[in-house]
C-alpha cells in the first residue's frame, strides 16, 4: 500500500506540474497566435491524433498490461518479446499512413477546407513515427512500474517543446512564420524525446528480443485501438463539422473558427483539469489491477477500485464547484477572453462524466475488457453525432459541449454497469458518491450569486480567493457528511509522520 501511494504521489506531482506548465503555455499560445490560428491548430491536431491513435494508443496500454503480468509471473523473456512485437506493429502502422499521404496528397485537400491546415499537417506528418516510438517505450516503463521515468519524460518533453516554441515565436528564429512555428517546435521536440527515452530503455535493461505474444498483443490492442481511433475520428468530426455548420447557420468563417478555438483550445483544457489528476491514478492503477487480476487477488482488487472511484468523485466534484460558480471570471482573466469564461462556467458539469469515465475505462481495460468498452463507446457516439449535426443552428457553439456531455454520460453509465458485473462494488460507496455529486451541484449554483456579489467589492481575484476558500470549506463538510472522506482517519494516519498531537477519543455511548 505504501509503495502504491508513493508511486501515486510521484505521478500526481509530476503530472500536475506538467499540466500546469502546459496550461500556462496554452495561455501564452492563445495570446500569441490568436483564436483563429489556434482554431487551425485544433482542427489539424484532431486529424493528426486520429492517425497517431492507430499506432500510439492501444498498443502501449496493452504492452503495459502484458509487462505487468510478466513481472508478476516472472516471464521476462516473453516480456521483451512483447515489447519487440509492439514496436514493430506501431512502426509499420505509422509508416503505412505516411506512405499513403505521400502517394495521395490530394486526399488532404478533401480532409481540410482551409489550405493552411494542409500545410500544417504536412509539417507534423513525421511525428507519427516518433510518437509511435515514444509511446511504446513509455508503455514498457509503465508496465515495469518505473513511474519516475514515465512521468519525468513527459515533463521534460513539455518543457523542451515550450522552449523551442517560444524561441521560434518570440525571436522569429530562421525567419519561420508564426503559423508554422508551433508545428515545427512539436516535431523537433518529438524527435528528441523519442531518442532520449529509447536511450533510457536500453540503460534500464531493456532489449530487443524475438517477437512474442504477437497474436495476444493484436487481439487485446485491436478493440482498444479501434476505440481510440474512433474517438479521434469523433474529435475530427466535431472539429470539422461544428465550424462548417456554424458557417451554414449564418456565421462568418473566421468567427466560426475562432469560436471553435475558444471551445477546444481555451475551455476544454480547463474542463480536463480533473482528468489530468485522475489520469495519474489511472497510470499507477492499471499495472496494479493487472497484477491483482492475474494473481487472483479479488478482494484487494475490489477495494482498490472502490477507493479509486471515490477519489475520482472528490476531484471532479471539487473542480466542478470552483469552475461552475467562478469559471467566467477565471477564464476571462487567464485568456483575456470573456466568451471563453462564459462557456466554461455554463459547461463545467462536463468535467464530472468525462473525469470519472476516464478512470472507469482504464479499470475495464486493465481487466482485459477492451471489447466491452469499445461497444459502449460506439453506442454513445450515435447520440454525439446526432446532437453535433442537428443542434448547432439552435445552440451555436454550445452544441459542441452538449454533444460531449451526452456522450460521456451515456458511456459512463454503461461502463459502470460493466464494471459492477466483473468486480463487486459496494452499494454504500456508490450512494455516497452519488450524494456527493448532487450536493456539489447544489453548492455550485448557490455560490454563483455570492461570487457575483463579492466581485462588486473585492474585484475578480479577491472574490475568487474568498469564494474559493468558502466553497472548499463547505465541500470538505459535504465529504465528511456523506462519509466519502473520513478526516479523523486521515489525521490519525498522518499523525506519526507529521508528529501531530493525538485527537481526543470519542465518548462511548452508554448502554441503557
Amino acid at each position: 500500500m505504501k509503495k502504491f501511494l508513493r508511486a501515486f504521489a510521484v505521478v500526481t506531482t509530476l503530472s500536475t506540474v506538467t499540466r500546469l506548465v502546459s496550461f500556462v503555455f496554452k495561455i501564452y499560445l492563445s495570446r500569441s497566435l490568436g483564436a483563429e490560428i489556434l482554431g487551425l491548430y485544433q482542427i489539424t491536431m484532431s486529424v493528426m491524433m486520429l492517425f497517431a491513435a492507430l499506432s500510439a494508443s492501444g498498443l502501449p496500454v496493452t504492452l503495459s498490461r502484458l509487462t505487468a503480468e510478466g513481472e508478476a509471473l516472472c516471464g521476462k523473456d516473453k516480456m521483451h518479446g512483447a515489447f519487440t512485437s509492439a514496436m514493430l506493429c506501431a512502426l509499420m502502422l505509422a509508416a503505412t499512413v505516411i506512405t499513403f499521404f505521400i502517394a495521395f496528397p490530394s486526399v488532404l485537400y478533401r480532409l481540410f477546407s482551409d489550405p493552411r491546415c494542409v500545410r500544417l499537417f504536412v509539417v507534423m506528418l513525421p511525428m507519427l513515427i516518433t510518437t509511435s516510438v515514444y509511446a511504446i517505450v513509455r508503455g514498457w516503463f509503465w508496465g515495469k512500474k518505473e513511474f519516475l521515468i514515465f512521468s519525468v519524460s513527459e515533463l521534460l518533453e513539455e518543457l523542451l517543446k515550450i522552449l523551442i516554441a517560444v524561441a521560434l515565436l518570440s525571436c522569429a528564429l530562421f525567419g519561420i512564420s508564426k503559423l508554422y512555428a508551433y508545428a515545427i517546435a512539436m516535431l523537433v521536440t518529438d524527435i528528441l524525446a523519442a531518442i532520449g527515452l529509447t536511450v533510457c530503455f536500453f540503460v534500464k535493461g531493456g532489449k530487443l528480443a524475438r517477437p512474442a505474444r504477437g497474436k495476444e498483443m493484436i487481439r487485446s490492442a485491436a478493440p482498444l485501438t479501434v476505440t481510440r481511433v474512433f474517438g479521434s475520428l469523433l474529435s475530427t468530426f466535431l472539429s470539422l463539422a461544428i465550424p462548417a455548420l456554424l458557417v451554414k447557420s449564418g456565421m462568418e468563417a473566421s468567427q466560426a473558427t475562432a469560436e471553435f478555438g475558444r471551445a477546444g483550445g481555451m475551455v476544454m483544457p480547463l474542463i480536463l483539469t480533473p482528468t489530468s489528476v485522475i489520469g495519474s491514478l489511472g497510470v499507477v492503477l492499471i499495472p496494479e489491477i493487472a497484477s491483482f487480476h492475474a494473481s487472483g487477488k479479488h478482494e484487494a482488487l475490489s477495494g482498490k477500485i472502490g477507493k479509486s472511484l471515490q477519489f475520482a468523485c472528490v476531484v471532479c466534484g471539487m473542480f466542478f464547484v470552483l469552475f461552475g460558480s467562478m469559471g467566467d471570471r477565471i477564464a476571462a482573466r487567464l485568456y483575456h477572453d470573456d466568451l471563453a469564461g462564459v462557456y466554461l462556467r455554463n459547461c463545467a458539469c462536463l468535467m464530472l462524466p468525462i473525469g470519472i469515465n476516464a478512470l472507469v475505462i482504464s479499470m475495464l481495460n486493465s481487466l482485459g475488457k477492451e471489447t466491452q468498452t469499445f461497444a459502449s463507446h460506439i453506442g454513445s457516439s450515435i447520440a454525439l453525432v446526432a446532437i453535433a449535426i442537428w443542434t448547432p443552428r439552435v445552440l451555436g457553439i454550445y452544441a459542441y459541449f452538449v454533444a460531449l456531455i451526452v456522450f460521456h454520460t451515456l458511456s459512463l453509465t454503461v461502463n459502470l454497469i460493466l464494471l459492477a458485473r466483473y468486480v463487486p462494488l459496494q452499494r454504500k460507496q456508490n450512494l455516497q458518491n452519488l450524494a456527493t455529486l448532487i450536493l456539489c451541484a447544489v453548492l455550485c449554483f448557490a455560490m454563483r450569486p455570492a461570487f457575483e456579489f463579492s466581485v462588486r467589492y473585492l474585484g475578480d481575484w479577491g472574490a475568487i480567493c474568498l469564494c474559493s476558500a468558502v466553497a472548499l470549506t463547505i465541500f470538505a463538510l459535504i465529504l465528511s457528511w456523506t462519509g466519502v472522506v473520513r478526516f479523523r482517519d486521515l489525521y490519525a494516519k498522518a499523525r506519526p509522520y507529521l508528529k501531530l498531537p493525538a485527537l481526543p477519543r470519542r465518548k462511548a455511548k452508554s448502554m441503557r
